[in-house]
């Protein structure tokens, strides 16, 4: 009888622990696809040469993919000859099988 009770222990260990991995790892893959959303709207502000109608365009599709998009713009020069733009861009990090949630951003510079 004993077997028996420390078998299903041990398989609802192993199933937990496999649920909370799996949480791990999907939070870290949506942590990496944010990263790589903010490298690409730092690379099209970079390439519209700060045109404001691709910075509203880029923040509200950030917003419909659940993200928050800040961007600043910095002027660099006094003479406003080179531009430069901070881009924050802000997610949540959840685990849900242990209710993690947190919030995290990622910050950089288009120039």
């Amino acid at each position: 009888m004993g077997q028996v009770l420390k078998t299903y222990l041990g398989l609802f260990f192993l199933l937990l622990m496999g649920l909370v991995g799996i949480g791990v790892v999907a939070a870290g893959m949506e942590a990496a696809a944010a990263r790589s959303y903010h490298a690409d709207v730092i690379s099209e502000i970079e390439c519209s040469n700060f045109n404001p109608g691709v910075i509203a365009a880029c923040e509200s599709q950030a917003g419909s993919k659940g993200y928050e998009l800040t961007v600043a713009e910095l002027v660099y020069d006094g003479e406003q000859r080179q531009q430069m733009a901070e881009v924050i861009l802000s997610f949540e990090y959840a685990i849900p099988v242990l209710n993690l949630v947190s919030d995290h951003e990622v910050r950089g510079f288009a120039r």
